[in-house]
């Protein structure tokens, strides 16, 4: 008789290692209860236990019940952790608008909410909706709860960092100022502007009682200038978007106010208080202050210039040229877009001398402009404070040269 050996089967020794301590993890299961618009119920159950995290915000009721014995603890942040700390996955309320979501990281909101009865009312009307800061939501609550609930209303969402949340402080002040009526026009407005960016922030010098965060809306509403409040409203929201304005913000306030107290100084009183291109007629109205400035300074300002007459010059196509008049830096400013205007008192002062580079068959026209200081050419600077070329360089090199100059350009 034949014998038939039998083959062994595959051997792996992952077979054959095992882990003494492994012991099976208790399996914790979590399961939504109730929920409506504040309150919720989630139970948490492990092999042995069934509890119930009872959070009634409608009823201030707040406890975690044993199933199994029918006993009830209260609800601190400690127990909070504690019945939450095996949450694996994200649940979702869909009914509970302060907690859409409830994560093992929700001890802390929720602790908030029911230990403090600012937030706790806050929820019960609804508009905790996507609001993180309590505390800083909560002050304006305290304020105006009726205007509060207007703003969940009309805005979008209260917390949209660049367009809602930033107008709230002014909102909020001109509901103190000017009454409720005047608080809800400036929100209504603001929700149908296109404006993408909202600050009222100027952080301007405004005495002790300024607000600092709409301290550049409300400086306008000084006596002084005379705007009417929905008016202002509408050429900021509307008029300023019309000319290209998108977002509003200090450099906003600065340039409108700039431009209302360069009227009164040049004219003694304001023309036109919403002009219709705010950033050509604040320039505009620069010019005309520094030329009201400098003129009054021309007699000591020519004088001066004829003590450097001599450093006129021409070569190559190029010449310097010494201005007779301060309406000349003016120009010259205006024309090359940078400041050189205001070089005018350092000039009577005797700090430096502006003169300017031309072409010899255009002297006329700006090209660019040069600043000595005694024996120094420290600056020349063409159209928006571009560098000299290599022809412009050479020329000034050459005159510099012929001047007895330093060229430090």
């Amino acid at each position: 008789m034949q014998n038939t050996a039998t083959a062994a089967a595959p051997v792996s020794i992952q077979d054959y290692i095992l882990n003494l301590s492994d012991k099976t993890a208790a399996k914790v299961t979590y399961q939504v209860v109730l929920e409506n618009n504040t309150d919720f119920i989630l139970s948490r159950k492990t092999l042995k236990t069934e509890r119930e995290l009872v959070i009634l915000v409608s009823q201030s009721l707040y406890y975690i019940r044993d199933k199994g014995s029918d006993k009830a603890e209260s609800v601190s942040l400690g127990t909070l952790k504690s019945f939450l700390r095996d949450l694996k996955e994200d649940i979702a309320l869909q009914s509970v608008h302060w907690m859409p979501v409830i994560s093992k990281d929700s001890a802390e909101r929720i602790d908030s909410v029911i230990t403090d009865e600012v937030f706790s009312d806050m929820c019960r009307h609804n508009v905790l909706r996507n609001i993180n800061d309590l505390d800083w939501y909560g002050s304006y609550w305290e304020l105006n709860s009726k205007l509060f609930m207007q703003l969940t209303e009309m805005f979008p969402t209260l917390s949209d960092s660049s367009k809602y949340r930033p107008s709230i402080p002014l909102i909020f002040e001109l509901d103190k100022r000017y009454g409720y009526n005047e608080a809800i026009y400036f929100a209504s407005q603001l929700t149908k502007s296109g404006i993408r960016t909202f600050s009222a922030v100027n952080k301007y010098n405004y005495g002790n009682n300024a607000p600092k965060d709409c301290d550049g809306f409300i400086q306008l509403l000084e006596p002084e200038y005379n705007l009417n409040l929905r008016r202002l409203i509408d050429y900021l929201l509307f008029d300023l978007y019309a000319q290209g304005i998108t977002e509003i913000d200090r450099s906003v306030w600065t340039e409108y106010r700039d431009y209302l107290d360069m009227q009164l100084q040049f004219y003694g009183k304001i023309r036109e208080k919403y002009p219709a291109h705010l950033k050509t007629e604040h320039d505009v109205m620069t010019l005309k202050t520094n030329e009201n400035k400098i003129l009054q300074q021309n007699e000591e300002f020519v004088n001066q210039n004829k003590r450097v007459a001599d450093l006129a010059y021409e070569h190559s196509g190029y010449c310097v040229v010494v201005p007779e008049q301060p309406q000349d830096l003016v120009e010259e400013g205006v024309g090359l877009s940078h400041c050189v205007g205001s070089y005018a008192e350092r000039v009577v002062q005797g700090d430096c001398n502006i003169l300017f580079l031309r072409k010899t068959v255009i002297p006329s026209e700006p090209l660019v402009t040069i600043q000595v200081s005694g024996k120094n050419l420290c600056q020349a600077q063409g159209k928006n404070r571009r560098s000299v070329t290599k022809d412009e360089r050479r020329f000034l090199e050459r005159w510099c040269a012929a001047k007895g100059l330093n060229c430090s350009v």
